[in-house]
């Protein structure tokens, strides 16, 4: 089975490390904005991450199932956004159960880090592991997330 991110909330201290090493290794600088994955803040006590699953748990709102020019793909269970066939229309954004879709001038999202995720490496509680995909974790944090709103 392909890994995934998976995310464990009830380890997470909010301290956005992750979010941090994302965005230094995309885009060569800090901006939390630019990250790949979100840390939310529930409360004082909980915070959480929220990270792409690959549409292992998005169902119909799955952006590969929504995009309307066909411009992510699922490849090998690893989904990637062709930044030639974006026309950045937001539906992408819109649909993402998790919120971690982005835009700028095109979609992005989460791509593993090519099999080696930065942000992993660098949450030093292990709120985030890169390992077979736990369905439940994913659950959990829908649940947090559908609290927010």
């Amino acid at each position: 089975m392909v890994k995934m991110l998976v995310p464990y909330p009830d380890k997470c201290t909010g301290c956005r490390f992750c979010e941090m090493a994302c965005s230094l290794y995309h885009e060569g600088k800090v901006n939390h904005g630019n990250a790949r994955l979100q840390v939310h803040r529930r409360d004082v006590k909980t915070d959480f991450p929220a990270v792409c699953t690959h549409c292992v748990s998005c169902g119909e709102e799955c952006c590969v199932l929504q995009c309307p020019v066909e411009a992510i793909k699922n490849e090998d269970g690893i989904v990637r956004v062709e930044e030639s066939e974006c026309t950045a229309c937001g539906t992408c954004v819109e649909v993402c159960p998790f919120g971690v879709m982005r835009m700028e001038d095109v979609a992005f999202k989460c791509d593993l880090c090519g099999g080696d995720p930065t942000c992993v490496k660098f949450c030093p509680m292990g709120a985030i592991k890169y390992e077979e995909p736990k369905p439940e974790q994913y659950e959990l944090v829908r649940s947090l997330l559908k609290e927010e709103e």
